[in-house]
């Protein structure tokens, strides 16, 4: 089996994945060549919840063009997880919790 973290790659951060996250759907970026199954098994290794159901989506990568040489190059492709977990279960993937630190500076304020 791959690493976990070869498979889910990162969380997406974006307005429309906050607003699915309060109805308990979680969007990642996962590696292009996983399934679903791995996807999964990832999850549950990562997180230690099961989750009820898994949506992917491949995304073809944009052909774009280089106007200083002419040449054009293709952005890579990507494939999107859109995980959902059972209501009541939350992920804490970005805590709001910060600690507390001092600010030193330099100078004396009077």
């Amino acid at each position: 089996m791959i690493a976990p973290d070869k498979i889910i790659l990162k969380p997406i951060n974006t307005e429309k994945s906050l607003i699915d996250r309060s109805k308990g759907k979680y969007h990642f970026w996962v590696a292009a060549k996983s399934t679903k199954g791995q996807i999964f098994q990832a999850f549950v290794l990562l997180f230690s919840i099961k989750p009820l159901k898994i949506n992917t989506i491949k995304l073809k990568g944009k052909t774009k063009t280089n106007w200083k040489n002419r040449k054009t190059y293709t952005k890579i492709n990507r494939k999107k997880a859109i995980i959902t977990l059972k209501t009541g279960t939350e992920l804490d993937l970005f805590s709001s919790k910060k600690k507390k630190t001092k600010s030193v500076s330099g100078r004396n304020k009077k």
